[in-house]
């Protein structure tokens, strides 16, 4: 198991998940990206705060770096600092190890060492002996947040046949872009 989860965050990306103009290659960023905006940036903390919270279901400590860009602003910074450790992070950590080399993420190593000696209580977030079907609707609704889950024909049947090759009491790793 897990002896903790680490997160990488930015001020630029939480601003667009905020909202903020799409990033195209090759073309020059948007001001909101390289200015101080607090607003923008509160509507996309959201995001880091559901990974956050969903990480902390499994009882692994959680350390988020902020991977620090020069034009990030002290109140940008301090900003998804407490949001993360609101969120319920052990830790959130600015690192600058891009620009400062290992100088810049002598802190992020520190608090992720200190984090990983805590002793974590990882648990999956439901019996192993759970059927198939109920693990799946467990992880919609608890780290998805969907209010329930059909299936398709196809996924009917391939919920069957491992069923029928005894794999159901496995943990199901289940992906979906965010």
């Amino acid at each position: 198991p897990p002896n903790g989860v680490f997160l990488v965050r930015t001020v630029r990306a939480l601003k667009m998940q905020g909202g903020g103009p799409k990033v195209i290659a090759a073309q020059p960023l948007n001001k909101v990206y390289v200015s101080e905006e607090l607003n923008l940036l509160r509507r996309g903390l959201c995001n880091m705060e559901r990974h956050i919270r969903n990480a902390c279901l499994f009882g692994a400590p959680v350390v988020v770096a902020l991977n620090h860009f020069p034009t990030d602003t002290d109140r940008e910074v301090e900003l998804v600092r407490q949001a993360a450790l609101r969120a319920g992070a052990d830790d959130a950590v600015v690192a600058t190890h891009h620009a400062d080399g290992g100088a810049g993420a002598v802190d992020l190593a520190q608090a992720v060492a200190k984090a990983s000696e805590k002793q974590a209580q990882f648990e999956f977030l439901y019996p192993l002996e759970m059927p198939i079907k109920e693990k799946i609707r467990t992880i919609a609704t608890k780290i998805y947040g969907a209010k329930d889950v059909s299936y398709s024909p196809a996924a009917e049947k391939m919920i069957g046949i491992y069923n029928r090759l005894g794999l159901d009491t496995l943990p199901i790793c289940m992906a979906k872009t965010h």
